[in-house]
């Protein structure tokens, strides 16, 4: 009888672990290629977010947001944004419309199909 009931719990916990495969901000097959590589929140004069492209070929971002989680209006990268293999893009809270917090803020970057790319918290 242990032995049924640690199959069911083993059993219960490896279906529990196991991803959603209908769910289109999960994608553990492929690294991720465009990403946020850091973000300055202060001074308020300096903030900015840093987007990095660590893919094997140019990226085009026309479309892609950055967004504030306590912002509702994102920043929308403008069209014919290309971001090259190995390239870094610093856009300035300034023209993105929008203040980083020093704490408690989470910036999002989104494809421009909205699905979620990388968030960054502080």
């Amino acid at each position: 009888m242990k032995n049924v009931i640690l199959f069911v719990i083993t059993l219960v916990f490896m279906v529990g672990c196991n991803k959603d495969e209908n769910d289109p901000n999960t994608n553990t097959s492929e690294p991720i290629s465009v990403y946020i590589n850091s973000v300055t929140a202060s001074p308020t004069a300096s903030e900015s977010v840093t987007i990095k492209n660590n893919s094997g070929s140019s990226q085009d971002l026309s479309g892609w947001t950055i967004g504030d989680e306590n912002n509702p209006n994102a920043y929308n990268i403008p069209n014919g944004t290309t971001l090259n293999q190995g390239a870094m893009h610093t856009f300035n809270a300034s023209t993105m419309g929008f203040q980083i917090n020093d704490s408690g803020e989470t910036i999002y970057l989104k494809n421009a199909s909205g699905g979620l790319v990388d968030t960054w918290y502080n």
